[in-house]
């Protein structure tokens, strides 16, 4: 926006320098034509005056001869527009040479209007008046070189330019400042919103009264906006935590009613044993969805009091690992270090990581179809620590790495896996409200890097 302010004024500058230096430009043409009005008006006057008064051709032009300079030629006029008794004058002036006064254009009965001739770069100007001597009627023609004048007038123009040039770079310095100072507080407005976040819209709002006078309407209408947003927000977050509470009871007996009728009625046919499975794997996925959805409602309302204590790293993978391994019917790799044999501590909560780290696997084996290994590692420093769930699948598209974090946002190789976008939100959350990240990576022999990273931490004691 400064940038747009500041071309838009250098711009005007500009405009005005051009219009001044137009102006400039049509006031000295106009100037050059009163004057030559005026210096002929002045020869018909005392030609007029003169005693006696004039009457004959030969008399007139004798009597021009003597009141023509070098630069401004008259001369009499025939009806048929030939000169008369200019052959004396001619050689005063500077016209070029080779042209004769008889190729000038006819001025007919336009009398005191001036007209420009070009002579190669010769400029000129030409005009006639008719005087009544006694009872006849002589036309006066001028003939004025301005050459010159018009050599000045370029070089005024010129320097001009060049003044308009230096003025607008110096209007452009000084601008800038101005308008940096008199945008900060749009800036510091805008700054301010961007810190508001869903975990502040019930406390933090833009002050009014430290806005100018032209801000306070952009504030207040915020802070309108906020006191809806924030609103609704509880309403939805009542609603999911109200809705997951309800339903997992249900959900939980409904797969337990049916893992038991699976496993004591051995007379039920192939098809009727496979409807009872997949009722409990969907109850089962259900479940994890409302126990995801209620976990994300909890961050929202910062009801999740995570103890922020170093726990053991190596030890958090070793437990997940041994509690999964049978559901990944042997895919699950440990990379060596990144158990129990090398205490690695990080700050945060054992429980919540484990979950993060568990919904990885989950997610690792459910989008890698082919059925390949599932690599555990662990890399550590005295400040960090990160945990790679690898997996051999088709990997993440690098416009979709951030999209999958989001709630009930899923990649385009997702569409026939089932599943509600929520799991990674999850793990997002979590990992971020104890202070850490995730984030995902390609291979360079393809598959997916999914990484959980938390501070490093000494570790307690009692440990």
């Amino acid at each position: 926006m400064r940038r747009r302010l500041l071309g838009l004024s250098l711009l005007a500058v500009l405009g005005g320098y051009a219009l001044l230096i137009g102006a400039t430009a049509l006031l000295a043409s106009q100037e050059r034509r009163d004057q030559h009005r005026a210096t002929a008006a002045s020869v018909r006057q005392v030609l007029l005056s003169r005693r006696p008064v004039p009457r004959t051709l030969n008399e007139i032009s004798d009597a021009l001869a003597r009141l023509i300079s070098p630069n401004f030629l008259g001369w009499v006029e025939t009806d048929q527009g030939v000169p008369y008794g200019a052959a004396d004058q001619i050689r005063l002036f500077s016209i070029p040479t080779g042209v004769p006064l008889t190729r000038l254009p006819a001025q007919g009965n336009r009398s005191g209007q001036v007209a420009v001739l070009h002579f190669g770069e010769l400029t000129y100007l030409t005009s006639s008046e008719q005087i009544y001597l006694g009872a006849s009627t002589v036309r006066l023609r001028f003939l004025e070189d301005i050459t010159q004048k018009i050599a000045q007038q370029r070089l005024l123009l010129t320097v001009l330019m060049v003044a308009a040039g230096l003025a607008t770079l110096f209007t452009g310095l000084l601008l800038r400042p101005v308008l940096v100072r008199g945008l900060a507080p749009l800036h510091d407005l805008g700054l301010r919103m961007q810190a508001i976040s869903s975990d502040t819209l019930d406390t933090q709002r833009v002050s009014v009264a430290a806005q100018p006078r032209e801000l306070a309407p952009i504030a207040v209408a915020f802070n309108d906006l906020l006191d809806r947003l924030s609103a609704s927000w509880e309403r939805q977050r009542g609603f999911a935590n109200g809705v997951s509470h309800e339903l997992r009871t249900p959900i939980s007996l409904i797969r337990n009613y049916a893992g038991r009728l699976r496993r004591r009625s051995h007379g039920l046919s192939e098809e009727d044993a496979a409807q009872l499975a997949l009722i409990e794997e969907e109850a089962g996925r259900m479940g994890k969805l409302v126990t995801d959805l209620l976990a994300l409602t909890r961050i929202d309302a910062n009801r999740t009091l995570m103890p922020f204590e170093p726990f053991d790293v190596a030890h958090a993978i070793e437990r997940v690992a041994e509690r999964l391994r049978s559901r990944c019917h042997g895919r699950l790799r440990i990379s060596p270090g990144a158990t129990q044999g090398s205490r690695t501590f990080a700050l945060g909560d054992a429980d919540r990581f484990e979950q993060c780290l568990a919904n990885l696997i989950e997610n690792a084996q459910k989008y890698d179809p082919s059925g390949g290994p599932i690599q555990l590692r662990l890399d550590a420093s005295l400040d960090r620590v990160v945990v790679h769930v690898i997996d051999a699948g088709p990997g993440v598209p690098d416009r979709e790495k951030t999209l999958i974090f989001e709630r009930f946002g899923r990649g385009r190789n997702t569409g026939a896996i089932p599943g509600s976008g929520v799991g990674l939100a999850v793990v997002k959350a979590l990992m971020e409200a104890m202070g850490g990240s995730v984030s995902v990576a390609d291979l360079p022999e393809g598959g997916a890097d999914f990484q959980l990273r938390l501070k490093g931490a000494a570790p307690l004691h009692a440990a």
